[in-house]
């Protein structure tokens, strides 16, 4: 019998999941975007603070070189990114990698980011035009290659994907940015000096090259490699964005823009011109764009837009703290606010962006919005308004926009994304207006003259404004006073930190008792010294901010009553020593105040070098360095010392009812200077070697304000 055949078990089928595999392999392949799109960003914010250190110096240190130098570079980026939105949109990838390629290459070739001497200021020139013209020669073209990294590189990964987290690499891109940011002042700029600095940054740029090559070669060679026109319909291009989109686009980003540079303008007139005070906001600006565009989560509109409103109404009454905490509180509540107001414009903006194929359209709208707020502060309000008017207009325009949140936001949590859309739709730029128009006027109106002011002057270098009260007329800027003269019959005693008991005043009482004295002065102020002037005497008062020197001979009589031959030079203090090297002066003083700070040029071993050589044989030079914020005199006793000169300090008293203030003046001279047995200068402390070995030591390639902070 025949056995019956059996047919035979199948095989189990067992199921693979490819799904993981592919995942891990899909995170993999965005690497080299997220690699190329961090560091562009990273060089992107490290170059601002290294050139802006080259370049600081030669403008007197002003906070307005920094507002000029973040336009540049905000006009910049928006070239930036209308360059890769026009390769996106008028070429195929291929073509696209190839122009880049080129330009990349260009940049790499002339790459020379450190301005020579020939770019100093002579001091005719305007100097936001002069700025502006040396930083688009030395680091324009590979800047603007830098800023087209973000949307280029998130336009090419579209090629590749359609998801919405292409987003997230924009908050990457913010993430290097602060990290840039941050490590400059703790980690670079301590210990790496200018120079370095430079050469370090060229190298990581010629790295960037090479990495973005990579993808460039990635982007040719690859055969999905169709431009979006040509894609089916679903990929072609988003819907038609309505128009109030693209408005808040713009809007949005630009109030937050002037909020950052109006903040860190009130920051540093009102406490003092130090780097943690321009980091802290840009810190705050860009950790607001990494909330805003890594997850809707994070951002809670009720929320924020209740803070800004609390911070900004804490701010009007801090003038009721005492002068204590004024400081301290003024810099929280601004703080607070400009964080709150970037986390609102922002984060609203994040929820309206649009489909990843209208990214690069997008990000060029959110970059003319930053454009418009650098433009407005940093070349309208200088031009067209004498006093920070900008100020209280911009916090009442953010306020006014945080209450219209705070109404349109019915719920405290992210419930509804729809319903806010909804919102801005229906209150309409007209109604937006109407609300914010009343805000505005209240903000102007925070500015009127107050009684006793006699004039406001602003310009490139700030505002400075001159005021009478009881008998006095003062001249001052920001918070600081630049001197103040009193009244008739004492028109022509010396005041404030200038007083006959003052270190500078002892110098030029000792040094006048046998001859008529040749005396330079950086920094002229409303010009107190001249009050020492007598027959046979000459001063040379040099000053950077040309409205000083109007007011000084318009506003005050010290020049015009002097006894002594006075003439005044326009200019940065350093540079113009270098053109009067032949001069030999019997006293050079150094009181070259911005805000509350000397500038630091003025304080490297090349200055000190610089000012003994013009000092006359028993000369004597005297540097200010009465300060709220930073301890001076150690620095400068160390570069006395390593320049070979003896150096004491000068501890002074204050006397209200005579308006003179307490003051730190350091005197320094050749070795066994006659002058030092002067009764005048008995008192004068010599420095310990304690101090001296403790003491920072500042060159022009390596200064570090940290190191001379008080409590640092």
């Amino acid at each position: 019998m025949r056995a019956r055949a059996e047919n035979p078990s199948p095989l189990p089928v067992i199921a693979v999941n490819t799904a993981p595999s592919a995942n891990v392999a899909k995170r993999f392949s965005v690497v080299p975007y997220a690699a190329t799109t961090l560091v562009g960003a990273f060089l992107v914010f490290q170059v601002q603070p290294v050139i802006s250190k080259c370049v600081l110096p030669w403008f007197g240190g002003t906070p307005a070189v920094w507002t000029t130098c973040m336009l540049f570079f905000q006009v910049l980026l928006l070239a930036g990114y209308v360059y890769a939105h026009c390769l996106k949109t008028y070429l195929r990838p291929r073509r696209q990698g190839l122009v880049h390629l080129s330009l990349l290459t260009f940049a790499l070739w002339t790459l020379d980011i450190t301005p020579d001497e020939n770019w100093k200021p002579s001091g005719d020139e305007q100097p936001i035009l002069h700025l502006l013209l040396m930083l688009s020669m030395h680091v324009g073209l590979p800047y603007f290659l830098l800023s087209s990294t973000g949307p280029l590189i998130q336009a090419w990964l579209s090629l590749r994907t359609s998801s919405d987290s292409i987003y997230r690499l924009y908050a990457l891109s913010n993430i290097g940015s602060l990290a840039a940011l941050l490590s400059y002042p703790f980690l670079v700029e301590p210990y790496i000096s200018v120079a370095g600095q430079s050469a370090l940054w060229a190298s990581l740029f010629t790295l960037f090259v090479l990495v973005q090559t990579t993808l460039i070669y990635r982007l040719v060679t690859s055969r999905n490699s169709t431009p979006q026109s040509a894609q089916t319909p679903s990929q072609s291009g988003p819907a038609k964005i309505q128009r109030w989109k693209k408005i808040l686009w713009v809007g949005l980003p630009a109030v937050a823009s002037t909020l950052l540079l109006v903040t860190t303008a009130q920051l540093c007139s009102e406490v003092a011109v130090v780097p943690f005070l321009w980091i802290l906001p840009l810190s705050l600006y860009l950790i607001s764009f990494i909330i805003s565009f890594d997850s809707p989560r994070y951002y809670q509109p009720k929320w924020t837009a209740a803070i800004a409103v609390a911070s900004l109404a804490a701010l009007q009454i801090t003038w009721l703290i005492p002068d204590s905490a004024r400081m301290l509180a003024t810099a929280a509540c601004s703080s607070i606010f400009l964080f709150s107001m970037c986390l609102l414009c922002h984060g609203e903006v994040a929820r309206l962006r649009p489909p990843v194929t209208a990214l690069t359209q997008f990000y060029v709208c959110l970059s003319i919005g930053g454009a418009i707020g650098g433009v407005i502060v940093a070349i309208f309000c200088p031009l067209m308004l004498s006093t920070y008017s900008e100020i209280p207009v911009t916090q009442a325009t953010g306020g006014a926009i945080a209450l219209l949140l705070l109404v349109a936001h019915r719920s405290w949590s992210w419930s509804d994304q729809g319903r806010m859309e909804r919102s801005w739709k229906s209150l309409g730029i007209t109604r937006m207006l109407a609300f914010t128009l009343p805000m505005l006027s209240i903000g102007a109106a925070y500015q009127l003259d107050r009684p006793g002011i006699v004039s406001w002057d602003r310009n490139f270098f700030g505002v400075v404004r001159v005021e009478d009260e009881d008998g006095v007329r003062t001249l001052a800027h920001g918070s600081t006073s630049h001197g103040k003269q009193r009244h008739a019959p004492f028109q022509l005693e010396p005041t404030e930190y200038y007083a006959r008991q003052s270190g500078v005043g002892k110098a030029i009482i000792a040094a006048g008792t046998q001859r008529p004295l040749k005396i330079g002065v950086v920094g002229l102020g409303c010009g107190v010294l001249a009050a020492y002037g007598r027959e046979g005497d000459h001063f040379d008062f040099i000053e950077i901010n040309p409205a000083v020197i109007n007011i000084a001979k318009q506003k005050f009589s010290f020049i015009r009553d002097s006894h002594a031959t006075v003439s005044l030079h326009l200019g940065d203090g350093r540079l113009v020593l270098e053109r009067m090297e032949q001069h030999q002066y019997d006293i050079l003083a150094i009181d070259a105040f911005s805000s509350d700070a000397i500038p630091a040029h003025l304080l490297t071993l090349e200055a000190i070098d610089l000012y003994k050589k013009m000092l006359a044989p028993g000369g004597m030079l005297a540097i200010h360095v009465s300060n709220n914020h930073l301890d001076l005199a150690p620095l400068v006793h160390r570069l006395a010392n390593d320049n070979g000169l003896e150096s004491r300090l000068v501890t002074s008293r204050a006397r209200p009812k005579e308006h003179v203030k307490a003051a730190l003046w350091m005197l320094a001279s050749e070795p066994k200077n006659p002058l030092w047995e002067a009764p005048e200068l008995w008192e004068a402390m010599p420095p310990t070697q304690a101090e001296l070995d403790s003491a920072p030591r500042w060159t022009d390639q390596s200064h570090n304000l940290f190191s001379v902070m008080r409590g640092w």
